[in-house]
């Protein structure tokens, strides 16, 4: 199961699509984590036994703005998944694009590097992690096979891709890293860290920068 949270319409929390995925009454991962509302911990209260890992797409400051909180609420050691590559957006707000709003974004967390390609086992939970750095040098994405589902931050949107003016930014791998992605199964659920959901086959099919990879 995948419960969806977005806060993008109210202009006091806005931030990137959060995503606690898991069984009901089991424990449960949180795919990225811009919002401070409490309304993401006290659903996990309602229905899981714990937060097994948290999984961050990049670190840009409406991905991660949300995590002390959370943090503070469960009181427990739970791991976080990072790229190291953007380790330093973390701590740096002129790297983490905060000010975009006025805000100064600081976390102060010790992740868990993660690899392209690497195949993460948490708790009952098998996620492979698929680098895509051009969003941010350290954006990845995260495939569960199992749930026939792909987490992919800023990378891919319903029809658009991630900026690629954002301070470690490198538009020289956007192809490389789109076509990865066209090399999994099409029917994908893709669920995208702003926007509404959609289905790989789909952006195949519509998606300018995924078409613009077959000419």
């Amino acid at each position: 199961m995948v419960k969806i949270f977005n806060f993008e319409r109210n202009t006091k929390e806005f931030s990137a699509n959060t995503y606690v995925v898991g069984k009901i009454g089991n424990s449960c991962l949180v795919v990225d984590l811009g919002s401070t509302d409490d309304e993401v911990y006290d659903y996990i209260d309602t229905h899981y036994s714990k937060v097994a890992g948290i999984l961050l797409t990049h670190a840009h400051f409406d991905h991660i703005r949300g995590i002390p909180a959370l943090l503070k609420h469960f009181k427990d050691n739970i791991p976080i998944y990072l790229n190291s590559a953007d380790w330093p957006l973390l701590s740096d707000s002129s790297l983490n694009s905060c000010a975009l709003t006025g805000e100064k974004v600081k976390i102060n967390i010790n992740p868990i590097d993660i690899k392209d390609g690497e195949e993460l086992s948490i708790s009952n939970y098998k996620v492979k992690v698929i680098a895509t750095p051009f969003h941010t040098e350290g954006s990845v994405c995260y495939f569960f096979s199992d749930d026939n589902a792909i987490f992919t931050g800023d990378t891919l949107f319903k029809g658009a891709i991630g900026r690629i003016d954002q301070p470690t930014s490198d538009p020289n791998k956007v192809d490389s890293s789109l076509r990865k992605l066209l090399t999994l199964r099409k029917t994908l659920v893709v669920y995208p860290g702003h926007g509404p959901i959609t289905r790989l086959d789909n952006e195949e099919k519509t998606n300018p920068f995924l078409i613009n990879l077959k000419k």
